[in-house]
């Protein structure tokens, strides 16, 4: 297939799965304008075992935010943004991905660039995972730094069902991309192992960043901790904590290049103890 056939097919694919987000609303408009440009990217220059995966990652992760839908409700007094991905969720997610898929595609070294997507997607996947399903834990979340227990959807919480989510999240995307490359036992393990690993890393520095430097606000009002700078209540929040601008889209990139570097330093590894050959 030539380079002008994919980029096609990647508009078509691409378009079609984010039309079929926003009937569900899984994006908003921008989201699905968004996912157009990281799905075209990506299966135009990337290939059908990266688009395999990115496919994966966005169905799988749309669906489980419709798990729990009313009881995450409860969660919008602390969260910014709600279910529906708008573009810059879209792009912190899939953005580092994307730009790989190019730079692999354009120097014709897919192979060479595949630990660092993988490892970038199974990070976000992972953290994803971690936020859809540790949100429905019983137990109450706590802090990533100080143990103490914190309010459902507050940055820097975690909780053993988040962290089992992120790690399951991670071992999908290896195992998406072993069945996509139909791959030997043997690399398979190698895929699923750095999934795993970049998935539940994804989910710890996104914690560890959205409890020290992620920007935090409170109501006045209410005298509720929230991401918000007005709060639902209508009242203007003050910082509390955190850098300016460094919102969770922000957080979420970070946790995406921090992945892609986990995973070309996995592949590396395993590649030096192999001796040759891809992951």
């Amino acid at each position: 297939m030539s380079g002008w056939t994919r980029l096609g097919a990647g508009i078509a694919l691409s378009g079609a799965a984010a039309g079929a987000g926003y009937r569900r609303r899984a994006l908003s408009p921008s989201g699905a304008a968004a996912a157009v440009m990281v799905g075209t990217a990506i299966h135009g220059f990337g290939g059908a075992q990266s688009s395999a995966v990115v496919v994966a990652f966005f169905g799988l992760s749309s669906a489980l935010s419709g798990v729990g839908r009313a009881r995450k409700t409860a969660l919008t007094d602390v969260a910014a943004k709600g279910s529906r991905r708008d573009a810059g969720q879209v792009l912190a997610n899939g953005g580092v991905s994307a730009a790989l898929a190019l730079l692999g595609g354009t120097l014709s070294t897919t192979d060479r660039v595949l630990p660092a997507f993988l490892g970038s997607l199974a990070a976000v996947t992972g953290d994803t995972w971690s936020t859809e399903l540790g949100a429905l834990s019983d137990r109450a979340p706590r802090s990533i730094l100080s143990g103490r227990t914190v309010l459902p959807g507050a940055s820097g919480g975690v909780t053993a069902l988040g962290f089992g989510a992120a790690l399951a999240g991670g071992v999908a995307v290896g195992l998406i991309a072993a069945l996509a490359r139909r791959a030997e036992p043997r690399v398979a393990a190698r895929l699923t192992g750095l999934g795993a690993g970049c998935g539940l890393l994804g989910s710890v520095v996104d914690s560890l960043l959205g409890a020290t430097v992620q920007r935090l606000y409170r109501c006045p009002r209410c005298g509720v901790e929230t991401e918000l700078t007005v709060h639902r209540c209508g009242t203007a929040t003050v910082p509390v904590r955190g850098i300016p601008r460094v919102d969770n889209d922000v957080v979420n990139l970070l946790a995406s290049l921090v992945g892609a570097v986990a995973g070309e330093l996995l592949g590396a590894a395993t590649r030096d103890k192999a001796g040759c050959g891809p992951p």
